[in-house]
């Protein structure tokens, strides 16, 4: 299929994937033929500065959940983790006065762990949301490390404060019927999926409490460090490939992803939107044909989808469209490909 020009990736921390490796060696699991599967062999993870494509951690937590066969296993991932492995960010923010001077601060310096994360706060009359939402990966194939770390976001402000704090609720961008009620055990709030923005939702009450590792001195003494790798550290622009891929998948389930539509979101004619893209060797039609076979594969993996959900997912008319669309990228139907042990991996 065909690739987009070359576009230095958006990186992570490789806290994420050091957790993953732990998780695999304690079920004497082989992690190297899962990194190398993930693009991942040859990163130093013994390095704490190490960074790596957003897309290649999230494709490798993908892996580590299949080996270890944990559909939920980037939540289980979380209550292992020690948050404070996280580095810069979890100790400025774990200084903080109250929960929602934490937040601030991770607004502002999330991009030091996350490039691909973008955030964004509101406040209602009475409560605080975060809204999240990925940009440069898709969003069903890193959900397992978006659950991760929203896991331990709602871990490390528990710790940080001493409280069993419970969420108003929480929403995932991917979708997802399994496991459900793990996730609200784990949690502690009603948990939705297959939002069009990601959120967690606190009352104004939970952002006013105090932490009990609030230290001033610490937060003025690290807060010139992270200023200094916040500026060091620019967030590269992406393709349009990939603000294409981001907006068709938001759009794909409810029957919208035309290139005028995603054109007009990304405040582009639509002649200049097939510009640009001509320019990097791919077409609006091509980006949404792999975007879909991309995405079919990952729901074939979630037990219970029926093809009809599938197919509203990506954006089809019906079951019927969406089968002979599978059996044109891959020569077999869904159901065929799902009985399989291991669905081929996209391109």
């Amino acid at each position: 299929m065909t690739g987009g020009a070359s576009q230095r990736p958006l990186t992570v921390t490789g806290f994420a994937v050091n957790c993953a490796i732990a998780a695999l060696g304690k079920r004497n699991i082989a992690a190297l033929p899962l990194l190398s599967r993930a693009g991942l062999a040859d990163y130093d993870f013994g390095d704490p500065k190490v960074r790596v494509p957003a897309t290649a951690q999230g494709e490798f937590l993908e892996y580590a959940a299949e080996a270890i066969g944990d559909a939920a296993f980037g939540l289980h991932l979380a209550e292992q983790a020690d948050p404070r492995e996280a580095g810069l960010l979890f100790y400025a923010a774990s200084s903080a006065g109250t929960l929602g001077e934490t937040l601030t601060l991770v607004l502002r310096y999330s991009h030091l762990v996350n490039q691909s994360l973008r955030l964004n706060s509101h406040s209602g009359p009475e409560s605080v949301v975060l809204e999240f939402d990925l940009v440069g990966v898709s969003r069903q194939r890193v959900k397992h490390n978006t659950e991760f770390w929203v896991a331990t976001i709602m871990k490390a402000s528990r710790g940080i404060t001493g409280r069993e704090i419970r969420p108003i609720g929480i929403a995932f961008p991917h979708v997802r019927n399994s496991e459900l009620r793990e996730f609200e055990r784990v949690l502690r709030c009603p948990v939705e999926f297959g939002a069009r923005t990601g959120r967690i939702a606190f009352s104004k009450e939970t952002m006013a409490l105090p932490l009990v590792t609030h230290d001033p001195h610490l937060l003025e003494t690290l807060r010139p460090f992270c200023e200094e790798a916040a500026r060091s550290r620019h967030i590269p622009v992406g393709s349009v490939r990939q603000a294409v891929e981001n907006e068709v998948e938001r759009q794909l389930p409810y029957g919208r992803a035309s290139a005028a539509s995603v054109a007009r979101v990304l405040a582009l004619s639509a002649r200049t939107l097939s510009r640009r893209l001509s320019a990097e060797g791919t077409t609006f039609a091509e980006v949404v044909d792999e975007l879909r076979y991309s995405l079919a594969l990952q729901y074939l993996k979630e037990p219970g989808f029926t093809s009809a959900q599938i197919a509203w997912f990506l954006g089809y008319e019906s079951p019927t469209s969406f089968n002979h669309a599978f059996r044109r990228w891959t020569g077999r139907s869904p159901t065929a490909a799902r009985n399989e042990k291991r669905l081929p991996p996209p391109t």
